[in-house]
């Protein structure tokens, strides 16, 4: 099993496919690289397709503290580069992992080579502070079952409930398997994220993507994205939820791939 010992912790990480161009892979909060399953065959031919699970996720430490920075999260990702021997790297981050992605385009700009982010914010707003209370009390009170039915509404399209429904129990059984305690620490740490002030910092070329239904992170932070980040560009993934890499994945490994080719 692939781990990287970086400042006392230990990290989770995969290399797969038979490109040469490296691209990372940032995942959603409650993801692990196991998330990645229906895209890593899409981006496998074209990439070296590097996954790793954040601290407080997956396979990685779940070391107890009050929160994971999203500062730290983006130098273990530049660590992992260091350590594959790879100098520089396109890095698509999705919802949590867009907001690691934009912190690592601040902190490691020369290790990047283009940056995609996806369904994610450019700072946690009140409704996003509201929405992220409401799923810890959820589980609080009713545990993994009551936690995953609120954020369903969050995560998924109408479209998605009209036709895949049958993918719910599923979905249920693997947020069950989730270390919630390590969840919390990880929504602490985007709850003190705001890029707006330095977002015109960043000049690596950006392309940003979200869904028509993204009820968690819309439409409105996808265009301060794009307004604040130089020459960045955006697309709308029409019918579609938060939860792209599984509503989506043809779509949204067509959108990294062209990116990457223009």
């Amino acid at each position: 099993m692939p781990m990287l010992q970086h400042d006392g912790r230990q990290l989770y990480y995969e290399v797969s496919g038979s490109g040469s161009e490296p691209l990372m892979l940032f995942n959603g909060l409650t993801m692990s690289t196991a998330a990645w399953t229906l895209m890593a065959p899409l981006l496998e031919a074209r990439f070296k397709l590097i996954r790793l699970d954040f601290q407080g996720q997956g396979q990685s430490e779940h070391r107890p503290q009050p929160s994971y920075a999203l500062t730290q999260q983006a130098d273990d990702a530049a660590a992992l580069l260091d350590h594959l021997g790879i100098a520089r790297c396109n890095i698509a981050g999705l919802s949590y992992g867009g907001t690691v992605a934009q912190h690592f385009a601040r902190r490691h700009p020369q290790r990047l080579s283009r940056l995609l982010l996806a369904s994610t914010l450019a700072w946690s707003d009140a409704a996003n502070v509201y929405i992220s209370q409401s799923w810890m009390a959820a589980y609080k009170v009713g545990g993994t079952d009551l936690r995953f039915d609120v954020s369903l509404p969050w995560l998924f399209s109408s479209q998605f409930f009209a036709s895949h429904s049958q993918m719910l129990p599923d979905l249920r059984r693997i947020a069950a398997t989730v270390d919630w305690p390590a969840v919390e620490r990880l929504i602490a740490g985007i709850m003190t994220h705001d890029a707006r002030s330095w977002l015109g910092e960043l000049h690596t070329p950006t392309h940003i993507i979200v869904g028509s239904e993204d009820r968690l992170t819309p439409l409105y932070q996808a265009e301060l994205l794009q307004r604040g980040i130089p020459g960045a560009t955006l697309a709308v993934l029409p019918g579609a939820g938060h939860a792209i890499h599984l509503e989506a994945p043809l779509a949204f490994a067509q959108q990294i791939t062209r990116f990457a080719d223009s």
